[in-house]
């Protein structure tokens, strides 16, 4: 699958879904169809949805935190990919409130999760980021013979009410790293 393929994979889920914006696409400085790394959230934000892609450059605490992390460990942006397990919005119209992906959204988005993971001929290592996308890691035990990690979310509810969430993502990062060498 080539970057024209990851392209048209949000467009058959925008379609099949009936939905337009509220599918970000992945993000083209990251390495994508040709990461080592697939990290795997929970579903957009609404700066997501305002910049077209699922990014750590999208003017949110999130990103800002995701990146960060992400910088302290050293992961290289070429050697990434980050996608949902449920791809569109899960907030209202006004793009002011988002809700939590309920274990049925996740169902639903687990086949496009399998296309990507397909997709991704240099896969090492998967990891879920967040309680809703570790509801995958049964799914793609059955996909993938990379390796399944899982980290904190890095929004600031849960960077602001774990203790140590941020060197626990860090430590979680470098073992993949590591791990893959």
């Amino acid at each position: 699958m080539s970057a024209s393929d990851f392209s048209a994979l949000v467009d058959r889920i925008r379609s099949e879904r009936r939905l337009a914006r509220e599918v970000p696409g992945f993000d083209p400085l990251n390495g994508n169809e040709n990461a080592r790394f697939l990290f795997v959230l929970e579903a957009p934000g609404p700066k997501a949805v305002a910049t077209g892609v699922i990014s750590f450059d999208n003017p949110d605490p999130t990103a800002t935190n995701f990146r960060t992390q992400l910088q302290q460990a050293d992961v290289a942006r070429s050697d990434l990919a980050l996608w949902n397990v449920v791809p569109w919005y899960l907030g209202n119209e006004e793009g002011t409130r988002i809700r939590g992906a309920k274990t049925s959204d996740v169902k639903l988005g687990l086949n496009y999760l399998t296309t990507v993971v397909a997709a991704m001929a240099k896969l090492q290592c998967v990891v879920l980021v967040g309680g809703a996308a570790r509801q995958a890691h049964i799914h793609l035990s059955h996909q993938t013979t990379a390796r399944i990690l899982s980290c904190h979310h890095p929004s600031p509810k849960v960077q602001n009410t774990v203790r140590g969430a941020a060197e626990e993502n860090v430590s979680v990062f470098r073992y993949m790293l590591e791990m893959s060498r």
